[in-house]
């Protein structure tokens, strides 16, 4: 699960002593699962990736949420495409503005306890790692997870600089285990 040297994708981009643990599909996909109030986050790069030719990042968003049981928020111009594609998020807000409030130890999405685990996908890697960095820093109640195919190193747990058919694969692999597939147990 833990690589033990991994370089922030922006030579920049080096927040201290502690950083991401990098994982694997297959150890995240358990993580999401073990998760008793997380939520997902997801922003207008995934209008714009295309994991193969039928399926884009937000559509991987949805079936995440379907089978994880996750709310989502979808930040940026996200919610038109949501809702054509007939799946309705929890809330429609700025990215900035969720993660100020999942600063506050008792606030959730639907007003019934604190999210445990906030997953963030299609966000661009500059920005994303301001918000992890708030979380990191100001929201020590909340563990973090980028799906995004770069290292972030203020998440709690990221995905290594990856290859775009091997972040697709763990993507996938994440999907397999919530099925109860491979590693599932």
């Amino acid at each position: 699960m833990v690589n033990v040297a991994v370089t922030p994708w922006q030579y920049g981009n080096v927040p201290g002593p502690k950083t991401a643990l990098t994982l694997k599909g297959d150890v995240a996909g358990r993580l999401i699962k073990a998760a008793k109030k997380p939520l997902i986050i997801v922003g207008a790069e995934a209008l714009k990736v295309k994991l193969d030719e039928n399926r884009t990042l937000l559509d991987y968003a949805i079936e995440l949420s379907k089978l994880s049981g996750a709310p989502v928020v979808a930040t940026a111009n996200t919610l038109k495409a949501f809702l054509e594609r007939g799946y309705k998020p929890a809330a429609a807000m700025g990215s900035i503005e969720i993660t100020e409030r999942l600063r506050d130890r008792g606030w959730s999405i639907d007003g019934s306890g604190a999210h445990d685990l906030v997953i963030y996908i299609g966000i661009t890697y500059q920005l994303q790692s301001q918000l992890l960095s708030s979380l990191k820093n100001f929201a020590l109640h909340l563990r973090t997870m980028s799906l995004d195919r770069y290292y972030h190193p203020n998440a709690t747990w990221s995905f290594p600089n990856l290859s775009f058919d091997k972040w697709v694969d763990n993507l996938n692999m994440i999907i397999e285990v919530l099925r109860g597939g491979v590693g599932g147990r």
